[in-house]
């Protein structure tokens, strides 16, 4: 069996580990699809990652080389504009722009310049109208769980597509493609495919 840490889920909470690690997998385990990345500095918890010292001035690209594995069924669903499968490249946490924030989006989607308010920036854990570098909202009308890859700039675009319910007043509710998990591991650079063994 492979052992894994729970770092998040949609009915947890972002960084509630504060085990140090090596190796973080972004998963949807019961569709099949899984990409599990090495962080460029070993030893951190999520708990540090997402803490406020590193929101400050956020922005961090913390993996390299693109995924180690990328796991997805021949069946799945949706690969269009999933937040996590649909792009290429490394892990970004804490994306500050404007008084926008993005807690993980991927460098292979669009990463806004610091200075540019433009709501452009599509991942995990989301809002419009924050100051991202102390974590405080200010409205509560554009906090989102999760948004799809899009080219939605504020300026032209009124309609953000996401997922589910989980959000302000001001957006519109999606379908949901999956429950996403973050799993992260100081051994394990893989992640075990649909049917093997395994536990947190």
């Amino acid at each position: 069996m492979t052992k894994l840490e729970s770092g998040f889920s949609e009915s947890g909470c972002l960084g509630r580990t504060s085990k140090p690690h090596r190796y973080c997998s972004t998963s949807e385990w019961h569709r099949g699809r899984s990409k599990v990345w090495e962080f460029k500095y070993w030893g951190k918890s999520l708990r540090t990652r997402f803490g406020l010292k590193m929101m400050n001035p956020g922005r961090q690209i913390v993996t390299e080389g693109g995924p180690l594995q990328e796991s997805i069924a021949d069946d799945a669903e949706n690969l269009a504009d999933d937040p996590i499968f649909s792009v290429g490249g490394d892990l970004a946490f804490n994306w500050a722009y404007g008084n926008n924030g993005c807690r993980i989006a991927l460098t292979g989607g669009n990463l806004s310049p610091a200075d540019q308010n433009d709501d452009n920036t599509h991942g995990l854990g989301n809002d419009f109208r924050c100051n991202p570098l102390d974590n405080t909202g200010i409205s509560n009308l554009w906090p989102h769980d999760i948004s799809n890859i899009q080219d939605c700039p504020l300026q032209t675009c009124s309609d953000v597509i996401l997922q589910g319910t989980d959000h302000g007043a001001n957006l519109k509710s999606g379908p949901v493609y999956g429950s996403y998990a973050i799993y992260v591991s100081m051994e394990a650079d893989r992640f075990p495919q649909p049917g093997t063994g395994w536990h947190t």
